[in-house]
């Protein structure tokens, strides 16, 4: 008889980017991802669990992009979750200082980003 539990299938935004719980800092009251710079695929806007979030002039946040001069290409945030933003700006929440395993951030983790997020570590 077995009696471990046997996975049936696998839920969107189930991976755990965090390799530690021992230092965590979340946002408080959370950021708004601006919509406007959100590249759209297949019609949809979406924004990944992981993804390095800057901000912008106007006070909101956009998912990051090293050669951008707006202010994505300095990340202070990592996204808890998978946003939508097709339909618009969206409240999310995200760390401001955690471990993260980084073959599950969606973006490329070289010394550039490493850099620019100090309280941040990438394992």
């Amino acid at each position: 008889m077995r009696l471990q539990p046997t996975q049936r299938f696998e839920v969107d935004d189930h991976i755990e980017i965090l390799a530690s719980y021992d230092v965590i800092r979340e946002v408080v009251n959370g950021i708004t991802i601006d919509s406007s710079v959100v590249t759209a695929v297949d019609g949809k806007k979406i924004v990944k669990k992981g993804m390095p979030m800057g901000k912008l002039a106007n006070g909101k946040y956009g998912p990051y992009k090293a050669d951008a001069t707006d202010g994505r290409e300095n990340p202070t945030v990592i996204l808890k979750h998978t946003y939508d933003v097709t339909e618009g700006d969206h409240v999310a929440a995200g760390y401001e200082m955690a471990k993260v395993i980084s073959e599950r951030i969606p973006v490329t983790v070289d010394a550039t980003l490493k850099g620019k997020m100090p309280q941040i570590h990438f394992a």
